[in-house]
């Protein structure tokens, strides 16, 4: 099955859990265009602060969930494409969303 992980930034008390997204374990996280996209933005954004990927289970409470944001920012700046959700369960709804890299068409 393999292990999920997520980014957190112990200076500014958040993470990015790539939730609705179809990457979690290392290789995707890694070969996925678009959580590439997404950690490279957040960790040139934050330099020289306290970023790292720890196992998705271990996160504490008390920070706050930026990935829709750095998904925003991606979009407005041209790196992402939002191609809506992709719904798989009305009830209740399961969905992952429908991104795609720009430099990648």
């Amino acid at each position: 099955m393999g292990q999920g992980y997520v980014l957190i930034n112990k200076s500014s008390k958040e993470v990015i859990t790539y939730a609705f997204l179809r990457a979690s374990k290392a290789r995707e996280l890694s070969g996925n265009s678009v959580t590439s996209a997404i950690t490279s933005w957040y960790l040139l954004k934050n330099m020289g602060e306290n970023i790292q990927f720890i196992e998705e289970e271990k996160v504490v409470d008390g920070y706050t969930d930026v990935t829709n944001q750095i998904i925003d920012e991606l979009i407005v700046n041209k790196i992402l494409i939002d191609n809506g959700l992709e719904v798989f369960d009305e009830e209740p709804i399961v969905y992952m969303r429908k991104l795609e890299n720009f430099w990648a068409k």
